[in-house]
């Protein structure tokens, strides 16, 4: 992976879409410099390769957050359902922390 100087953002990535991003970051063809368009004039971004996990996990939220409020069905990918959620390591910290704290 190519760490991404955060100050040469704009010239080194053009953004790209939703669809798009999610797509290249779950085949593995997304470097850090990747930027996806949120809507409303919001980006994600990862500035390093360390970043990306996030940033996939951030993009795939707010497809789904999108799908909802527009009524839409939603499609899950084979590895949610079968009861291992991919889950960054760091979210699975909150999760147990919240767990446990109720």
């Amino acid at each position: 992976m190519v760490e991404c100087n955060a100050k040469k953002l704009d010239t080194l990535a053009p953004i790209v879409s939703l669809d798009e991003g999610i797509e290249l970051l779950e085949k593995g063809k997304a470097d850090a410099c990747i930027r996806i368009d949120f809507g409303n004039g919001l980006t994600g971004e990862a500035t390093s390769a360390n970043d990306l996990d996030n940033l996939l996990q951030r993009a795939r939220g707010l497809r789904l957050i999108t799908i909802m409020s527009e009524n839409r069905n939603v499609e899950r990918p084979a590895s949610m359902r079968s009861g291992s959620p991919t889950l960054h390591a760091v979210t699975e910290e909150i999760l147990d922390a919240l767990r446990q704290s109720s």
